[in-house]
């Protein structure tokens, strides 16, 4: 057989010796950097907060919205408020302009199924 002809098998012995050779590599030189990223990730609500304590609402909200901070992050107290009323007067007005739409059975609407199907 010629030197220069790789068989299959040769060729995914390679390959697998290979892979196996950068996963080992990954988990020495990187294996931490999720973990980390996870936990920094996680402490920005914290760190938010801190600056917004320090600085004040006018301040932060200005870097919020030059950075497009997740809204989670901006929201004040009279925000929530004025959302959490808004919510309730759709909520009181759906209420009051509730109807029962007429179905084939009249088992929830208003019209009898007799008089609709002259039965």
């Amino acid at each position: 057989m010629p030197s220069d002809v790789v068989t299959a098998e040769r060729c995914q012995r390679s390959i697998t010796a290979h892979m196996s050779a950068i996963d080992e590599q990954w988990k020495e030189r990187m294996s931490w950097y999720p973990q980390m990223q996870a936990k920094l990730y996680g402490r920005l609500p914290q760190i938010y907060l801190e600056s917004r304590q320090m600085y004040g609402d006018e301040h932060f909200l200005r870097y919020a919205r030059c950075r497009r901070l997740h809204q989670k992050h901006t929201v004040t107290q009279q925000d929530e408020e004025r959302i959490l009323a808004e919510r309730q007067e759709k909520l009181d007005a759906d209420a009051m302009n509730f109807k029962v739409p007429p179905t084939e059975y009249g088992e929830y609407g208003r019209v009898q199924p007799s008089r609709q199907y002259f039965c």
